[in-house]
């Protein structure tokens, strides 16, 4: 499984918005861009779409960070009181707090985080998970500015960047499964994964990145036996 988040400054956001709706405009590409929509037909444009992502990241307009988590070694029972909901936010609070809090306001208490998280059923309230999520940042980097000041639910419907985080976490998990090399398996998706490796700069997007990296993040969590 792989989770995955996108940064984006602030005060950047709206001429990003802008820029790829002139980007949608120039492809006919007005449906939702997902990995599994990715085919032959929609290649092409989904290309431009990395290749805008990445003219971005190289010059750190905006950052990628993920997750891969080994979903054969998670033990609910033991770690989650069996529960498999708490889990999976236990994850996500991973990702917030090492890969975002970590990185970007680990000490300074003016810098603030608002998290858009893509929309899913659940009976555990966000706010539960903002709280400890600065609840973490107070202990473990000793930030009592409590900077993660949003986390609210959104349909990636309605958000670009949303969605190209669907398409670049889809093309991690499809090179760390291995499904680029099962006999009968979608070229289209073999090629696009393939050109976001080359944008990325890696061998195997499935594979940990330098501890240091920014732009580019891959992380395979270790799980506690």
């Amino acid at each position: 499984m792989v989770l995955g988040g996108i940064i984006v400054p602030h005060v950047s956001l709206e001429s990003m918005n802008e820029e790829m709706r002139i980007l949608r405009n120039e492809t006919g590409s007005h449906a939702e861009l997902k990995w599994n929509k990715v085919s032959n037909a929609w290649l092409p444009k989904y290309k431009r779409f990395m290749d805008y992502f990445f003219r971005l990241n190289n010059t750190d307009r905006l950052h990628f960070h993920s997750l891969i988590i080994d979903t054969h070694q998670v033990n609910h029972r033991k770690f989650s009181n069996g529960d498999k909901e708490l889990g999976f936010y236990k994850f996500y609070y991973q990702l917030l707090l090492n890969c975002f809090g970590r990185n970007y306001c680990p000490v300074v208490e003016e810098d603030t985080f608002r998290v858009y998280l893509d929309y899913r059923k659940t009976r555990y309230p966000l706010g539960q998970l903002k709280t400890i999520l600065n609840n973490g940042m107070a202990k473990e980097f000793q930030n009592h500015g409590r900077p993660f000041r949003k986390l609210e639910p959104q349909n990636s419907k309605a958000h670009d960047f949303m969605q190209l985080n669907d398409i670049l976490i889809g093309a991690i998990g499809y090179q760390k499964n291995g499904c680029d090399l099962v006999q009968g398996c979608s070229p289209a998706k073999v090629e696009l994964a393939a050109h976001i490796r080359v944008l990325a700069g890696h061998r195997n997007l499935g594979r940990n990145t330098c501890f240091g990296v920014q732009r580019f993040k891959v992380w395979n969590f270790r799980l506690r036996e």
